[in-house]
């Protein structure tokens, strides 16, 4: 399979809510994804939004990945949330309308309840925006 599923087929949100654009990569485990900072977007007052919205679109990114391994195991998406979350570094304190980033996820340990994941949000220079470790917990298995 060469051509990615639209992002919104893989994550349980729709706009403004869902934040991210595009799937650019994804393996097992793993996946990339890019995101424009949009002016009626998640979270936007005046000028843009407070880092810690990095938190969400890290998450976003995890349920993107999960989505896409669902989707190629021929799956559903399911709901998830943010439990716990641990070294969160914010290294900017805002992000601009018009900026664009790439989120970057890697699931270190899971199982069909619960999944750590490692993410990190990059700028359009490759530079580290914002990072986190975070427990997500999956909900139910939708029916088939």
């Amino acid at each position: 399979m060469n051509a990615l599923p639209p992002v919104a087929d893989l994550v349980p949100h729709s706009p403004p809510t869902l934040a991210l654009d595009e799937l650019a990569h994804q393996e097992p485990g793993a996946a990339v994804l890019r995101l424009t900072i949009k002016e009626h977007g998640l979270l936007v007052r005046g000028d843009g939004v407070d880092s810690s919205v990095a938190l969400e679109l890290m998450a976003q990114g995890a349920a993107a990945c999960l989505g896409m391994d669902a989707y190629r195991g021929g799956g559903a998406v399911r709901v998830g949330m943010v439990v716990g979350c641990r070294k969160l570094q914010l290294l900017r304190p805002r992000f601009f309308i018009g900026e664009q980033f790439t989120v970057h996820v890697r699931c270190t340990r899971g199982s069909d309840f619960a999944s750590n994941f490692d993410g990190e949000l990059r700028d359009a220079k490759d530079a580290l925006v914002a990072k986190a470790t975070m427990t997500i917990v999956h909900g139910e298995q939708p029916p088939a």
